[in-house]
């Protein structure tokens, strides 16, 4: 392959090129001589010529292609001026300032870009026989993001990828020995690695022991000269984790080898007012808060505002009249002692999901709710008075009344409350009333529910959760159960195969399609069935 003319570097907008031209006659690092542009003298078309070492904004300008255009990146100056430059700045003794470094950006700000940029220049130009570590909070997002950034920018340029062997979970620059690899939380040990870089991407989401363990194995090695740790993260929501401690310690500035750079203003060109308002009206006020302006949030908020909920009821709704030409979908959340158990019907007209009828029962210890005589006989009589397209329900304590009503042809279908499954009709049912797209009738009971309802985040997404265990909150639940059921009747054809399900049953499930849920799911049977 040959290699592009100069003229093809420079941007068409005479703004930005003579801006590229006058970074060209200037060093980006003070106190250092200018370097002799590569592109005019022929020079530095080795990514692993030392002409670059300690040079990266010059590196990347000319090695690093960015995936999305195949083009060599232009740097905002931001990127040079506040992250780059001054996080590889070093001392009077030529050695690099910080050990340490916490870089908070809001989402779609190129974190991961930069991050893999950064291991980029580490692979070609720190050390011969190097080690660099690229890991986040899980193995599917570090080979997935940064690591596949960093794989695609090196096979796109020629001169890199001749020097590179590239595999699954590493890459090895065979003219230096350097590799960088990716390394994940619940990888066996970290017992052994002696890295120069060590990258970790969203480190919002290390709650567990486990991970804080993980984050302390992995830190650099005191036998590098200049080791550096790096961080590249927005806020996290949870103020007693690992990453609040390092932001507080960047925010103190007491550690003088900790480099510390935290935006909550968006500073990339291509995040627009536009994008950002969109955000704003489809995500929670709290969710926004902390991936778009980088803040530090509450896990806790209300699940929507009373005037939200009112803006989903007519009040002339009522509820609907038995009709067996009207299709509904049901959705059960039950409980025979402790807490209340509720039962919602629904339609879907349009583009809208309406309320058609719902129940609630309070067992208690000394009252335990009958489920043959309240939430069997319920759905019997809807089933008389309507066509139920499905039931949706949770097994846990519904799965004997369910395998009753379904011999008698009514549609069953188990819809355990995993963890997953709560973030997705969470979400859902907000949006559905957001977009006043649910047409609800008034009732005072169902609107308490749902004022007692609370989104909590994790690292999967938020859901719904109650804030007080004596709080009610089941209409909501089985409100969004069945709104989910209406908005994907795909989930009709899904097959759940446990973990425990003989080899010989996978070889008959081979031919059907499959949704994988990782929760129940086990390696092999994957692998199997793909």
């Amino acid at each position: 392959m040959g290699y592009r003319s100069k003229a093809s570097y420079l941007s068409k907008d005479p703004e930005k090129r003579q801006h590229q031209l006058d970074a060209l006659k200037k060093s980006p690092h003070s106190g250092r001589p200018p370097i002799e542009d590569p592109l005019l003298k022929g020079a530095g078309k080795d990514p692993s010529d030392p002409i670059f070492r300690g040079k990266i904004i010059d590196y990347l300008e000319r090695h690093y292609y960015l995936p999305e255009t195949k083009k060599p990146v232009i740097l905002e100056p931001w990127q040079k001026e506040k992250v780059f430059e001054p996080l590889l700045e070093l001392n009077e003794k030529g050695v690099r300032k910080f050990t340490l470094a916490l870089v908070g950006l809001p989402k779609k700000n190129s974190k991961s870009t930069m991050a893999s940029m950064l291991a980029n220049y580490f692979l070609f130009q720190d050390v011969d026989y190097g080690e660099l570590l690229v890991t986040a909070n899980s193995r599917e997002q570090s080979s997935w993001i940064i690591f596949s950034k960093l794989t695609l920018s090196i096979r796109m340029n020629p001169n890199q990828l001749q020097q590179c062997n590239i595999t699954n979970d590493y890459v090895e620059n065979k003219k230096t020995g350097t590799i960088a690899r990716v390394v994940a939380p619940n990888y066996k040990t970290s017992a052994g690695f002696n890295p120069s870089l060590t990258i970790f991407d969203e480190l919002w989401a290390y709650e567990l022991d486990a991970s804080r363990k993980f984050y302390d194995e992995m830190t650099t090695s005191p036998a590098r000269k200049q080791p550096l740790t790096v961080i590249f993260t927005y806020a996290g929501f949870d103020e007693d984790s690992l990453l609040y401690e390092i932001y507080k310690k960047g925010l103190e500035g007491s550690d003088k080898k900790m480099f510390f750079f935290w935006s909550h203003k968006n500073l990339a060109s291509w995040v627009t007012a536009e994008y950002l308002d969109t955000q704003r009206k489809r995500l929670r006020g709290n969710t926004y808060l902390r991936l778009h302006e980088n803040r530090w949030t509450a896990s806790e908020e209300a699940f929507i505002t009373d005037e939200a909920w009112d803006d989903c009821v007519d009040k002339e709704h009522r509820p609907l009249l038995p009709d067996k030409s009207l299709s509904i979908v049901v959705g059960v959340d039950a409980s025979i002692k402790n807490d209340s158990s509720g039962i919602v019907a629904v339609t879907k007209q349009g583009d809208r999901i309406v309320l058609v009828r719902h129940q609630k029962w309070q067992p208690s210890q000394k009252n335990p709710l009958d489920m043959e005589e309240s939430l069997e006989r319920y759905i019997r009589e809807l089933n008389d008075s309507y066509t139920v397209k499905a039931v949706y329900y949770d097994p846990y304590q519904f799965h004997r009344s369910a395998m009753t009503l379904a011999k008698l042809h009514i549609k069953m279908i188990e819809y355990p409350q995993t963890l997953d499954r709560l973030t997705v009709m969470s979400q859902n049912l907000y949006d559905l009333i957001m977009g006043r797209n649910l047409l609800l009738y008034p009732d005072a009971e169902m609107k308490k529910h749902a004022q007692k309802a609370v989104a909590t985040e994790t690292p999967r997404g938020w859901r719904i959760v109650k804030k007080m265990g004596s709080h009610k909150i089941d209409l909501i639940i089985a409100l969004a159960i069945a709104c989910a059921g209406a908005i994907d009747m795909r989930m009709e054809h899904r097959v759940w195969i446990r973990i425990d399900t003989p080899d010989n049953e996978l070889d008959e499930l081979e031919k059907l399609k499959i949704d994988e849920e990782e929760d129940i799911w086990e390696e092999t049977a994957i692998a199997k069935l793909q």
